[in-house]
């Protein structure tokens, strides 16, 4: 028995831990609990005929609770915990109102597909919403406790959510409202046990304002088993009426024993940390009692369960400290190695060998699907890249596709999961910050969209704005993390190598380990004509997704040139517009560009194909814009006539002949426009603009 080893004295327990939290944090998931999207419900009235589906935080929750008002509670949206199928009960004659048909609402037992959360309704006027929180609280469960517009100090009206930590099947959801009644005294409203039961949320006019109480607890209701030996089912309001049968005790030596023989190991692993943690045990017992069990196993049959202690001890760190570790098994792996008396050599060669995994196809076939950002073009995890010309558009198309995403709204035909947004302006924060006031403008307002700037370097490894960068998407969890551009943000890029690409697509990848998918703004190649990234093939390689831009006159169309998530076959068409977003100091109006989406299949056909002289001209004026705003006429004259590619006679007569037909070519077109001496792209023309595009 080495249980001896962990027998500390207080002092040594103490200088164990200063020692061993500091790393320990680094390697646990950090962000708060508060902070996790989940996926809700929301029903515009009560009759639930139209949903939509929501990612939001519990703080974000709050946040919309304490904002959302209505004339009274008829006309406020509904909330629920869950998520819906599109099967609505069919219509029938509505027995209260005589004529009138009732049904058709996707608000229905048989409609929900999974739970994410549970909520309870208590009106029995004696638990304050205070003491709902501490209590709670004191249990370690996160959760959010909101007040209605009906409550009262005198007669407490009050709600509460509870996330859990993924999506559980319905049949589970009634045990888990149970955890919570038995920590309200059993009180709560039976109609909480109703799987498809949801409530109106807000404020109503003339009325207190509602309050909300988020709640950072230690883990989640699906994993606090340890309520269970408390939990009230469906019963009156007295606890003189529950005819539920009693639960057993708490099984402390069952789970150890179903841990460590491999039997639920993760379950059994949160119930007994769970457990431990309101009860007051502290991390050096929880470890003790833990090992004490391990070495109490024959030697021989102790290897059979090596990997499941392997999986469970840093699950079980992660709870004491309260929070979630990543599922990397790097991590687990460094966190073992904070441990006292690790493993022998002979125990740590039969450990699984780190990061490989082993799945037959029957195992494959039932892997659980990524979410997607932006429906068939852009999952969770993916490094995608919107390349093009200089001004053809790629820093209005970016920030309207993740204006989008923050709002969970449709865009070009696509359905978006609605997440947070990061949009970090490397080149042009300023510009960037008219832009978005345009979006709010246009399409109102999206809390969720974070304009992130200061950012210019994020080539170097460990440096401070890669650090800070990560951090923030640790805690705040973005769903989509945008880049632009590529080149101002990778400042000292040597773009043509191997190399420097491949730091790139590292850097990319680290920011996607919390989920995030993230979307690089690059030019394309010199050509044009192949949709790729400019720079060394790696980039292209490692993409998951690429976005081709090109304008066809006053259009600009986005051709899916890679995509992992789905078919290349995407009308992705928008135009150029201008906003005003306020007024100079002169009293002028400022103006911002817009991506202005059109209709699938409402852009016109392309015009015809430029010549080749047109066609060389603008690859020159291109390569000319390239940081500038126009290129004065003279020179763009003296470059294509002493250069060879508009036109390959040896006559400059011939060449200025055929410039000329080039530019008229380009200017009839709308594809360059002529103006004060100064030739640029249409997108540039508006005089108020010093950067469109």
């Amino acid at each position: 028995m080495r249980s001896a080893n962990y027998s500390k004295t207080s002092t040594n327990a103490n200088a164990y831990l200063e020692k061993l939290v500091p790393e320990a944090r680094a390697l646990i998931d950090g962000g708060s609990p508060l902070d996790r999207p989940i996926r809700l419900t929301t029903f515009p009235k009560q009759g639930a005929q139209r949903k939509r589906e929501v990612r939001l935080s519990m703080r974000q929750l709050a946040t919309k609770i304490r904002n959302t008002e209505a004339e009274d509670k008829t006309h406020l949206p509904w909330l629920k915990g869950a998520v819906f199928g599109d099967k609505p009960t069919p219509l029938r004659p509505d027995p209260a109102k005589p004529g009138r048909m009732t049904g058709n609402s996707l608000r229905h037992d048989a409609n929900v597909v999974a739970v994410t959360g549970v909520e309870l309704d208590y009106d029995a006027g004696v638990i304050s919403p205070e003491t709902a929180r501490d209590r709670l609280k004191r249990a370690g469960v996160t959760a959010l406790v909101y007040t209605t517009p009906s409550h009262t100090p005198a007669a407490p009206r009050w709600r509460v959510l509870a996330p859990c930590s993924t999506e559980v099947t319905p049949d589970r959801r009634a045990a888990l409202v149970a955890r919570l009644n038995g920590l309200l005294d059993g009180d709560v409203d039976g109609a909480s046990f109703t799987l498809s039961q949801s409530y109106y949320f807000g404020n109503v006019k003339g009325r207190p304002r509602v309050r909300a109480f988020p709640i950072e607890g230690r883990r989640y209701i699906d994993q606090a088993a340890d309520l269970d030996a408390t939990a009230v089912g469906r019963r009156a309001r007295h606890r003189a009426n529950d005819n539920a049968p009693p639960a057993g005790p708490f099984d402390e030596a069952g789970l150890i024993e179903d841990l460590l023989s491999g039997a639920n190991y993760h379950g059994s692993a949160m119930s007994l940390l769970g457990h431990w943690a309101v009860t007051g045990v502290s991390y050096l017992e929880c470890r003790a009692r833990i090992y004490d069990a391990f070495h109490s196993i024959p030697e021989d049959d102790r290897r059979d369960v090596w990997s499941e202690r392997v999986a469970s001890i840093p699950e079980m760190l992660a709870y004491i400290f309260g929070k979630q570790i990543t599922e990397s098994y790097e991590s687990r792996e460094r966190l073992l190695a904070l441990y006292e008396d690790l493993p022998d050599e002979e125990e740590e060669a039969r450990a699984p060998v780190a990061g490989l995994t082993f799945s037959t196809p029957s195992e494959c076939a039932v892997g659980d699907a990524r979410q997607y950002v932006i429906k068939g073009i852009v999952a969770a995890g993916d490094v995608a890249c919107i390349v093009g010309a200089p001004g053809v558009g790629k820093s209005l198309l970016a920030p309207r596709l993740g204006y989008a995403v923050a709002q969970g709204q449709d865009i070009f035909g696509m359905r978006t999961r609605q997440g947070g947004v990061f949009y970090v302006a490397a080149e042009d924060e300023h510009g960037m910050r008219s832009r978005v006031t345009a979006l709010k403008d246009q399409h109102g307002d999206a809390d969720q969209f974070v304009l992130v700037g200061g950012v210019s370097d994020l080539l170097v490894k460990g440096s401070a704005h890669l650090k800070a960068l990560c951090r923030a998407v640790q805690e705040r969890r973005p769903s989509l993390i945008i880049i632009d551009t590529l080149a101002m943000a990778f400042p000292g890029l040597e773009e043509n190598t191997a190399e420097g690409m491949g730091r790139v697509v590292a850097t990319s990848r680290s920011l996607t380990k919390w989920g995030a998918a993230v979307i690089l703004i690059h030019h394309d190649t010199k050509d044009g004509q192949q949709g790729l990234p400019r720079g060394h093939s790696l980039l292209n390689g490692a993409l998951d997704v690429s976005l081709h831009l090109t304008k066809d006159g006053g259009i600009i169309r986005g051709k899916l040139t890679k995509n992992r998530n789905g078919p290349c076959e995407r009308d992705i068409t928008f135009s150029i517009g201008t906003r005003p977003v306020g007024t100079d100091e002169d009293g002028d109006l400022i103006w911002a560009a817009i991506c202005c989406e059109l209709d699938q299949g409402s852009a016109p056909k392309r015009e015809d194909r430029l010549s080749p002289s047109a066609k060389a001209a603008f690859e020159t004026l291109r390569e000319m814009l390239d940081g500038c705003q126009a290129v004065p006429e003279i020179e763009l004259r003296e470059a294509c006539v002493s250069g060879r590619k508009v036109s390959a006679s040896e006559d400059p007569d011939s060449r200025r002949r055929a410039y000329k037909r080039a530019v008229e070519e380009l200017t009839r077109k709308g594809t360059i426009i002529f103006r004060d001496g100064q030739y640029r792209s249409p997108e540039q023309t508006h005089e108020s603009l010093d950067r469109l595009v």
